[in-house]
């Protein structure tokens, strides 16, 4: 399935999507992720979220490839201030916990040419794959987690269990920790 995507393209699974009718815009599985307070763990669960995304240099990534690992899908833009003050620290967890099992995944909001992301993420030394949605907030993977504000993220346990959102600060380095200390 997801060696028929072009480039960049995003698939949502379809059983992990709730469609009430027809065009509809779909809703997360799990009701918890829009539901959750952020930095919560969320209170009902029916189990990790199906996902699937091919990032800008075209490896596919799935819920089901990362299990085993923690994994953070944080959606940003290079436009986003909060965003921007928030990439030190992604740095120091990647750094930190990266050959440990943490999976830092990028789904940048951003419409500037490829080139020119490919160039920003360069500068900025980030070396985590990204995923581009240029679709913004109307985007397969930004609607299947209801995102509705950036930044916004997605942590996940080594089981591919949903565990927190919109985590950042020292929240977000406490919660990682944490997890990257079960097995």
């Amino acid at each position: 399935m997801i060696a028929h995507l072009p480039l960049a393209a995003l698939v949502v699974v379809a059983s992990a999507l709730d469609v009430t009718s027809a065009g509809a815009r779909p809703r997360p599985a799990a009701a918890t992720i829009a539901d959750a307070h952020a930095g919560q763990t969320p209170r009902e669960s029916r189990g990790p979220e199906a996902w699937a995304a091919v990032d800008i240099d075209g490896r596919p990534w799935t819920d089901r490839r990362l299990r085993g690992r923690v994994v953070l899908l944080d959606f940003w833009a290079t436009w986003c201030a909060p965003c921007l003050d928030d990439l030190p620290r992604l740095k120091r967890l990647h750094a930190q916990h990266a050959s440990r099992g943490l999976t830092i995944i990028g789904v940048s909001l951003d419409r500037s040419p490829l080139r020119d992301f490919r160039s920003w993420l360069q500068r900025q030394g980030i070396a985590w794959p990204q995923v581009r949605e240029i679709g913004l907030y109307d985007s397969p993977l930004a609607r299947a987690f209801d995102v509705q504000a950036i930044p916004a993220s997605f942590l996940f346990d080594r089981e591919g269990r949903l565990q927190a959102t919109s985590l950042r600060g020292e929240a977000l380095d406490r919660r990682v920790s944490a997890l990257m200390e079960t097995r």
